[in-house]
């Protein structure tokens, strides 16, 4: 089962202000990516024969969800943790803010502040 984390982390803002926040991120487990890694094979193997029965596309489509079902597999198995949010006071307008993260971003990055458009660094 995934397994909801967090850790502190430092924002800091025109190099020079900086605020302490937290860094939500979700751990996976070896079966937890395993399951992860089957269900996109599944679902890329289910599109590949559903795919049969349009004339003219399924030359390419069926070939392409068939090939496509491994690879996206492998990638889903490596991930082992995936980032959610950063939950902080803003260095530079002082309000309370969630940073909305890709499940890839990882400290160190560079992104804005959602409330004042103000460039920030997240970095552990």
């Amino acid at each position: 089962m995934p397994v909801a984390d967090s850790c502190v982390l430092k924002v800091t803002a025109q190099q020079t202000k900086t605020q302490e926040g937290i860094f939500y991120f979700t751990r996976f487990s070896s079966t937890d990516r395993v399951g992860r890694a089957l269900k996109i094979l599944g679902i890329c193997w289910l599109i590949a024969g559903v795919t049969v029965f349009i004339p003219l596309a399924h030359f390419v489509l069926v070939p392409g969800f068939f090939i496509a079902g491994p690879v996206m597999a492998i990638m889903r198995y490596k991930v082992d943790k995936a980032a959610e949010k950063v939950a902080v006071q803003c260095p530079e307008c002082g309000q309370n803010v969630e940073i909305q993260m890709e499940a890839q971003d990882w400290p160190p990055l560079y992104t804005y502040c959602p409330e004042c458009n103000t460039s920030v660094q997240l970095t552990e």
